[in-house]
């Protein structure tokens, strides 16, 4: 596993953080539900940002710049975060609109708790959250940023992230699998399930392109199980022999965010998932995740 690389960590200052701060906690307080509100989002980005316009676009350039080299994601520290989250959704909101499944807690909101008492059990043991994936892969077009801000860390030092990166995975798969499945899964779409809030059905498309991966191996099988869809043998054989690849290589970031820490990873150019937390749902390490439309 891999360090989280210097070059690819942003640190703000503690008069830039106060500023942001303060801004925020001159606005009023908004329920979670009235931030799917897309004018109420750039109202608190304006308001936030006019407490220093520079240093702030400053911040964002920062990370944009860090976002479009390897390893398409950045972690920035010394943000001061307020209960109400406003500087959450104004840093977020700077890089696009931020959207969300329709509200329905607790496993639902534009600012998403994450716990470990409500992980989704994976049928094939642990959870899927420890699994690789795309987020919103159940969607026709899955968002392309996700930010994700440490409120609490687990205190045994479980729930590591981990992110891999579409150049790493390309190179794993041509070395260890070949050129004939690296073009199979550039161009042979399988099945995905879309979310029945996005209307249900299935959409097929391909795992890999020259420049993006998209994978979340039990979106493809619930395509697969609720259509009857056949794969081929070969791709059969080709999607588990992936899924070996990217769960066993050791050129997977590898790291703990501590509290306060703001990660922004590639949605289109990265697969992430978290390692196993020892105690499970009693375990009170909590992030808040935003998914970011910059399109």
């Amino acid at each position: 596993m891999i360090p989280f690389p210097e070059h690819a960590r942003v640190n703000v200052g503690d008069t830039l953080a106060r500023d942001l701060l303060r801004a925020a906690e001159a606005l009023p307080e908004y329920d979670n539900r009235e931030f799917y509100s897309t004018a109420l989002q750039a109202s608190v980005l304006e308001d936030v940002r006019e407490a220093a316009p520079d240093a702030f676009d400053s911040l964002v350039a920062q990370i944009k710049e860090r976002l479009a080299h390897w390893p398409y994601c950045a972690l920035v520290r010394g943000l001061a975060f307020d209960p109400g989250n406003k500087v959450f959704v104004a840093v977020n909101r700077a890089f696009g609109e931020l959207v969300a499944r329709p509200y329905e807690k607790p496993r639902a909101q534009l600012v998403h708790y994450i716990q470990p008492s409500t992980d989704v059990v994976s049928a094939r043991g642990g959870h899927e959250s420890e699994r690789l994936h795309t987020d919103t892969a159940d969607w026709e077009t899955p968002v392309e940023l996700i930010s994700m801000v440490c409120v609490r860390a687990d205190p045994d030092g479980g729930g590591r992230s981990r992110i891999l990166d579409v150049d790493a995975i390309r190179s794993e798969v041509h070395e260890q699998l070949g050129s004939a499945t690296l073009a199979q899964l550039d161009m042979e779409p399988v099945p995905w399930q879309l979310a029945s809030y996005c209307g249900g059905g299935v959409q097929w498309r391909t795992i890999l392109t020259p420049s993006s991966v998209c994978w979340r191996r039990y979106t493809i099988d619930f395509a697969l199980d609720s259509t009857g869809a056949k794969l081929s043998d070969e791709m059969s054989r080709s999607l588990t022999r992936f899924e070996d690849v990217v769960s066993t290589t050791d050129r997977t970031l590898d790291f703990l965010m501590s509290e306060g820490e703001l990660l922004f990873s590639d949605n289109r150019r990265t697969i992430h998932a978290r390692t196993p937390i020892a105690a499970g749902p009693a375990s009170d390490r909590l992030m808040i995740r935003s998914w970011i439309r910059t399109t």
